[in-house]
């Protein structure tokens, strides 16, 4: 997949160690600066990055753009795509396809796999790696209105290779409790999709104030998080559905788990051998039919008969 299928900002943000000095100035002036600073004349992004006009045009070409209006409307479809609301998803997808859903899904759901996994920043998954990894620290995973499923799923595919991984519900007594017992570098794994949560957010910023290291699981046009982040792991949530897929992050999450449980190696492997040996006690497996049981009382019945 080509970078133009990322978000602006996401593409911002990866081409910082590529670009020049002056670039890196209005690289920076768009990710610190207002959602809209991109939107102003050349001469005007220009002066508040305090570079030259054709410093901003190099720098848009560097990004892939053909010019700066290209640059511009793109900038405006990431604004727009960042606040479509649920209802806004499902009454455009209804309105662009009379296809049967089955026909559609395999294609374009293996397509926004592909994408996911393809345009994943290799030091950002291994970074992401790492902190999971970290058996000094805790992790704490917490997610939104509907990435608290992700948030849950990634907390009991971890759970078995480490210990002091928790899932923190998205109520603000269970995100207090959580906060009060941060430690210093405890690991904080965040699923935050648009239209990005407040309450996610000022978690993520009383983590980071009390040394909280972060993970954010975003999509292309990225949380407001991304500015505290140690690793972004964005994932595409456009497919054939009348909402926004999960089946992309699900990916993500699993891959990303694959490479937890490989950088733990026999540390993991001792702890899933633990873990699955009293797991088994209560996860018992169904071996046939169960014979129906024959009640007593019938047999005297039939006897007096």
């Amino acid at each position: 997949m080509s970078s133009a299928s990322l978000g602006v900002t996401e593409r911002l943000r990866r081409s910082l160690g590529e670009l020049s000095k002056a670039e890196r100035k209005v690289a920076r002036t768009l990710l610190s600066g207002p959602p809209t600073i991109g939107l102003e004349s050349v001469s005007q992004l220009a002066a508040h990055a305090g570079v030259s006009g054709p410093t901003v045009s190099r720098f848009v070409a560097r990004l892939g753009f053909d010019n700066y209006g290209s640059f511009q409307q793109a900038l405006l479809d990431d604004l727009s795509a960042r606040v479509l609301s649920p209802a806004d998803v499902y009454h455009s997808h209804l309105a662009a396809s009379d296809h049967p859903p089955l026909g559609l899904a395999a294609g374009a759901l293996a397509d926004a796999v592909t994408e996911t996994l393809a345009q994943l920043s290799p030091p950002d998954f291994e970074r992401a790696v790492a902190l999971v990894a970290d058996e000094r620290h805790r992790v704490l995973v917490t997610g939104g209105w509907t990435s608290h499923l992700l948030a849950a799923m990634l907390t009991s595919l971890v759970r078995p290779f480490r210990s002091g991984v928790l899932h923190v519900p998205s109520l603000a007594a269970e995100r207090a409790a959580a906060l009060a017992d941060l430690g210093r570098d405890d690991v904080v794994v965040l699923f935050d999709f648009r239209r990005y949560e407040l309450d996610t957010f000022e978690f993520a910023r009383l983590a980071r104030d009390r040394g909280g290291r972060l993970v954010l699981v975003t999509d292309p046009w990225l949380s407001p998080i991304v500015d505290l982040a140690d690793a972004v792991l964005p994932a595409q949530v456009d497919g054939p559905s009348p909402f926004e897929i999960l089946t992309p992050t699900v990916a993500l999450v699993e891959t990303l788990v694959t490479g937890v449980a490989r950088r733990l190696g026999a540390a993991g492997t001792a702890r899933l051998d633990r873990y699955g040996s009293i797991a088994d006690q209560w996860v018992r497996p169904f071996t046939g039919p169960v014979e129906p049981s024959v009640d007593s009382t019938d047999i005297t019945n039939e006897g007096e008969a």
